[in-house]
């Protein structure tokens, strides 16, 4: 073969591989595309999905008031213990057990002492405790919606840090706007329970951490761990002070 027979072969493989180039670039945009339609569709299906934790007890199941009645004992319980002054103490709360107390007890406890109703635009919240925060959900506009938080404890209050959300399912980076819009509206218009998870979830208003027990002794949390289906409270009863 001659020089130009070679040259002209190889110009016709160049040209070959250039015209294979467009034939892949389509194909991995196809791919991409293709990619980027089933995670939107994958999304929107757990968006519409109750998350498995989310069952909020009747008020007729004998169990969960059980439950619920046990748990609110046991806390009041471990609280109101003679330890001793300074000790240092642990209490391991159980998710199922604050959702029954939820979903049973906190209607009764918020009319007791007028204290705000919970919102009636939402259904019974129920949590659900990782690593990495609480996801706190309720039943809002016919789904399940919520927000992860963070309870971090700073200058003596407990405050509660925004990490999240999700829907049905589907977790979000950061909470529904539907909901955090809906909050503001209500506490706008009067309604005292969303201006309390208005002031705790969106402005940074902290929960003191020391509580004063009826004898005069005071409970100091020092500190909020998270476990997987439990939150482990690290605390100290004080003496009474003169």
């Amino acid at each position: 073969m001659g020089t130009g027979e070679a040259d002209a072969a190889e110009r016709e493989v160049s040209i070959q591989g250039n015209r294979r180039k467009p034939s892949s670039m389509k194909f991995f945009i196809a791919v991409v595309l293709l990619g980027v339609l089933f995670a939107f569709l994958v999304g929107l299906v757990l968006s519409f999905l109750t998350p498995g934790w989310y069952t909020p007890p009747a008020a007729e199941d004998a169990s969960a008031v059980e439950l619920a009645q046990a748990a609110e004992f046991r806390l009041v319980e471990e609280f109101q213990k003679i330890r001793e002054p300074g000790a240092p103490w642990k209490l391991r709360v159980p998710d199922e057990a604050v959702n029954a107390w939820l979903a049973i007890r906190l209607e009764a406890w918020l009319a007791h002492d007028d204290r705000p109703a919970w919102p009636e635009f939402m259904s019974a919240p129920q949590i659900h405790t990782t690593t990495v925060g609480v996801y706190v959900a309720v039943g809002f506009n016919a789904s399940v919606v919520g927000v992860r938080i963070e309870p971090i404890i700073e200058d003596d209050s407990l405050h509660l840090h925004l990490r999240g959300g999700l829907i049905g399912r589907l977790p979000l980076p950061s909470p529904p706007s539907a909901l955090l819009d809906r909050l503001k509206q209500a506490a706008g218009a009067g309604d005292e329970a969303a201006a309390f998870a208005t002031a705790h979830l969106l402005d940074g208003q902290g929960v003191p951490t020391t509580l004063k027990l009826v004898d005069g002794r005071t409970v100091q949390i020092d500190e909020v761990v998270l476990d997987d289906g439990a939150m482990i409270l690290t605390a100290r009863t004080m003496l009474r002070s003169e």
